[in-house]
């Protein structure tokens, strides 16, 4: 059996900054989603003495919102609450804190996270 060719979809649902419908036809099925459901990824790393921890993604476009989640690094009584500083279209800082709310400098983080554009429709 013969595999198909994906076709890249006319997105008519997409809106700019502007807020007007852009009639889109994306490249690929990553730039598809990248646009119509989001950017996501994973990034491990270290915060600074002063707690933040900065992501480099460069999801190409201006986030709507940011989510966010911690992954388990073997020592639970470590992990605290996390806030977002700032996040734009190629960076996302994040703030952590030991459960006690002072900062949790120099120590390893994982974060996954998921980037939502501004669209019409999710």
């Amino acid at each position: 059996m013969a595999r198909k060719l994906w076709t890249a979809p006319g997105a008519q649902f997409l809106t700019g900054d502007d807020g007007r419908l852009t009639r889109t036809i994306l490249t690929n099925l990553n730039e598809y989603f990248k646009r119509h459901i989001g950017f996501w990824g994973k990034a491990s790393g270290t915060t600074d003495v002063n707690g933040d921890f900065t992501i480099t993604h460069d999801c190409g476009f201006e986030p709507a919102a940011v989510l966010l989640t911690e992954q388990d690094a073997g020592d639970p009584s470590k992990m605290g609450p996390f806030h977002i500083e700032s996040y734009g279209a190629s960076t996302i800082v994040i703030h952590f804190f030991h459960k006690n709310g002072s900062d949790r400098g120099s120590e390893n983080v994982t974060i996954h996270y998921l980037l939502l554009p501004k669209t019409g429709e999710r």
